[in-house]
């Protein structure tokens, strides 16, 4: 990532930062609550529920931390950089 060159760049890769920091949590929060959702179906041995909410676990747990930690950067990165400006 480059720093931001003025203060309405640094402002925007705030707020970039806030919401992919914001989007990758709310992923993991939705995970949890398929998993609670097809819970009775995993227990009763469901193939097809098995197989989607793996999938889905697989992806979200690959993507959300690192969307989580692209969020922080940006926002530790724009902060630094707008208390400089």
């Amino acid at each position: 990532m480059k720093p931001p060159k003025d203060k309405e760049e640094a402002l925007a890769g705030l707020l970039t930062g806030t919401m992919v920091t914001l989007l990758g949590s709310a992923l993991l929060a939705l995970l949890i609550v398929a998993v609670m959702w097809k819970w009775r179906d995993l227990r009763d041995g469901d193939p097809y529920a098995v197989a989607t909410l793996i999938a889905a676990a697989t992806g979200g747990l690959i993507l959300c931390p690192r969307m989580i930690l692209f969020g922080l950067r940006a926002l530790r990165l724009n902060w630094a950089t707008l208390r400089m400006l």
